[in-house]
């Protein structure tokens, strides 16, 4: 062989790496903690996807608190790594049997990967005899304190001299200053505060600059701070199911129930997926916010009419 040839086997051998690895296909796995737990009792299971371009949707991922059968699933995390992505989905039993996990889907381009399937036993709980129930015990004196022995007056006196105390503190403070009035931090409104932070986001840009999680994060953050003084809705403790739930629920905000999912579930997908979303669906979302706290902000309360016979609200009573 000539130095010609052996110049060409190389480059040959050399290149063969390059192309296996984009011929990698995505690998999934699943595992679970433990093979059998009682009723009652919580597994875990585990799916790594092995994908370091993250090129594909993990579609079979449930959401916390969603029911399966004998099981629930009470809550679910989900972390990417330089290699892929590693989901955690804890389970809780509650009825006997034998339960088997189809395998997990992952779904890049026009092929889907399959992780392996998995099963789990859940083992009644054993119940005690009714014959081992023991006879209630009898009463006992408990051992007396010092302070048993004190009499209840001592109690009022010890009262009265500190009520004596607060009211010569209070006199002797508006003797020094004036006045006792305690200065009331205006509350919040939170229609103006909502469109100030979205203001803000708008100007930072995020989701044209590549920033699409921190975007979502923000946008999703100023919804749930509104949601919860708007309606009282603790929104910043809920998972999206539960938010959902909850608007469904409120005559207030039923209506607009189809739009908040939009924008939760599209957010969840850019923080945990990785999924990059077009520029028209970022504009779609923000301004589904925007639309939202619109429809919802509250109406200005009225006072009586004037004698114009034209109703006065109450920031113009005066």
């Amino acid at each position: 062989m000539n130095r010609f040839h052996i110049k060409k086997f190389l480059a040959g051998v050399l290149l063969v790496p390059a192309f296996t690895v984009h011929a990698v296909a995505p690998r999934v796995t699943a595992s679970i903690d433990s093979a059998s737990v009682e009723m009652g009792d919580y597994a875990q299971i585990t799916v790594d996807i092995a994908d370091a371009e993250k090129r594909g949707v993990f579609i079979d991922l449930p959401e916390a608190g969603a029911e399966a059968g004998p099981f629930d699933f009470s809550s679910v995390e989900a972390d990417t790594f330089p290699g892929g992505f590693k989901y955690k989905l804890r389970i809780q039993a509650f009825e006997p049997g034998s339960v088997t996990f189809p395998p997990f889907r992952y779904v890049y381009g026009s092929d889907t990967a399959f992780s392996n399937a998995l099963s789990l036993k859940i083992m009644p709980v054993e119940l005690d005899s009714l014959e081992t129930i023991n006879p209630m015990a009898g009463t006992v004196n408990p051992p007396r304190k010092w302070y048993d022995y004190v009499p209840d007056w001592i109690f009022w006196a010890l009262l009265g001299i500190a009520l004596a105390g607060v009211g010569v503190s209070l006199f002797l403070i508006y003797r020094k200053h004036g006045t006792l009035i305690v200065r009331h931090v205006k509350p919040v409104d939170p229609y103006e505060a909502a469109m100030a932070e979205l203001g803000r986001l708008r100007e930072k840009k995020l989701a044209e600059s590549g920033r699409e999680k921190e975007f979502y994060t923000n946008l999703v953050d100023i919804l749930r701070t509104y949601l919860e003084r708007r309606f009282g809705i603790y929104a910043m403790e809920m998972s999206t199911t539960q938010i959902l739930q909850t608007l469904r629920s409120n005559p207030l905000t039923r209506d607009n129930q189809p739009r908040i999912k939009q924008i939760l579930e599209l957010a969840d997908f850019v923080k945990f997926a990785n999924i990059r979303p077009l520029p028209d669906d970022n504009i779609k979302t923000f301004n589904n916010v925007v639309q939202f706290v619109e429809d919802t902000k509250p109406a200005p309360e009225v006072s009586e009419n004037e004698g114009d016979g034209k109703p006065k609200t109450k920031e113009n009573k005066q």
